[in-house]
C-alpha cells in the first residue's frame, strides 16, 4: 500500500486488537473508563497469554529444538498470573486517583467510540488490503495541518509505553522457552523454589534494561510499530475529535492520568511476570526431574 505498508507484525497486532475488543471497556460518561477505552488496556491484558504461541514460533523458527516441550508449562503460567481482570482494577484506580477530568466526559466517551470504530476499520483494510481506504489515510497524512497534530497526539499517548511492556514480556516468555535448550539446564531440576523466586527480579530488571539483540521484537521497534499503528487510526477521526484528545493529552489532569497509567501498567505487568517465571521455572524443574534432557542421561 504504497507509502503507508507497515511492518508486518503492525499489521497483526492491528488485526488481533480489533478482534478482542469486545473484552474491552465500553464507552461511558467517566474520563476514566474512556481513557482506558482509548489506550485498549483491557484488551492488551487479556491478551498477553496468548502471545505465548507467537513467541514460541519466533524460537523454533530460530532452529531452538525442545519448544514443544516448554509452550505448554508456559502457557499455564502466563494464564495462571496475567489475571487481566485484577490487573485492570488496579490500574483504573491508579489513574483515578490521579489528575482531575481534563475534558467533558460526553465528548471524551464519544471519541473513544469513533476510535474503537477506526481500529477496525484499520483492521479491514489491512485485511482486505483495501487500496482505496489507504489512499484516503494516506492523503490526510500527507496534509499539512493534519499530519503533523495527528503525529505530536501519538506521541502523547500511553500506547507506544504499553507496547513496550508488551514487548517485554513477550521477551521474557523468549527466554522462558530458550531455556529448555540452555547447557545448564539441568540445575533447574535441582533449584530450590526460593532459589528460583528470588532470581526472579533480577532477571527482569537485566532483561528490561537490555537494549541489544532483543528477541522476538526490540522494545524500541515495538514503541515505533505501535505509533505507527496509532497514527493510521487516529488518521480515521475528525478534526474535532482530534483536538478532544490532543486538549485532554496536553492538560495537566491528563498528563497525570497517562502517567499513572503507564506506571500503574508496568507495575501490574511486572507483577505478574515475576509470577509467570516463578510458576513456569518450577514447573519446568518438575518437568526435568522426570524428562531428563539428552545431557543429563547417562
Amino acid at each position: 500500500m504504497g507509502r503507508m505498508r507497515w511492518p508486518l507484525i503492525a499489521a497483526a497486532l492491528v488485526c488481533a486488537m480489533a478482534a478482542s475488543a469486545a473484552g474491552m471497556v465500553g464507552a461511558s460518561d467517566t474520563t476514566d473508563q474512556s481513557l482506558l477505552q482509548i489506550e485498549q488496556v483491557a484488551s492488551r491484558l487479556s491478551g498477553t497469554p496468548a502471545a505465548v504461541e507467537n513467541v514460541a514460533k519466533a524460537v523454533a523458527d530460530r532452529g531452538i529444538s525442545a519448544t514443544s516441550d516448554a509452550q505448554p508449562l508456559l502457557e499455564t503460567a502466563a494464564r495462571s498470573s496475567f489475571k487481566a481482570d485484577s490487573m485492570f482494577a488496579e490500574i483504573s484506580k491508579a489513574v483515578g486517583e490521579a489528575g482531575d477530568d481534563a475534558v467533558d466526559p460526553k465528548a471524551f466517551a464519544k471519541v473513544a467510540a469513533a476510535l474503537e470504530a477506526g481500529q477496525a476499520k484499520i483492521a479491514r483494510m489491512y485485511e482486505a488490503q483495501d487500496q482505496t481506504a489507504a489512499k484516503d489515510i494516506e492523503m490526510r497524512l500527507a496534509n499539512p495541518d493534519n499530519g503533523p497534530r495527528i503525529s505530536q497526539l501519538a506521541d502523547l499517548m500511553a500506547g507506544p509505553d504499553l507496547a513496550v511492556d508488551t514487548a517485554f514480556t513477550a521477551q521474557l516468555m523468549y527466554l522462558c522457552l530458550e531455556a529448555l535448550s540452555n547447557s545448564d539446564v539441568e540445575t533447574l531440576a535441582s533449584a530450590s523454589k526460593d532459589k528460583l523466586q528470588s532470581e526472579m527480579q533480577g532477571v527482569i530488571s537485566s532483561l528490561r534494561s537490555k537494549s541489544e539483540n532483543e528477541k522476538p521484537v526490540p522494545k524500541d521497534i515495538a514503541r515505533a510499530n505501535e505509533k505507527t499503528r496509532l497514527t493510521f487510526v487516529l488518521a480515521t477521526l475528525s478534526p474535532e475529535d482530534v483536538s478532544v484528545l490532543t486538549d485532554f493529552y496536553e492538560s495537566p489532569g491528563g498528563k497525570a492520568k497517562r502517567d499513572a497509567l503507564i506506571e500503574s501498567y508496568r507495575q501490574a505487568s511486572d507483577q505478574a511476570n515475576t509470577e509467570m517465571l516463578g510458576q513456569y521455572f518450577q514447573a519446568l524443574a518438575d518437568y526435568l526431574k522426570t524428562h531428563p534432557r539428552p545431557q543429563q542421561q547417562q
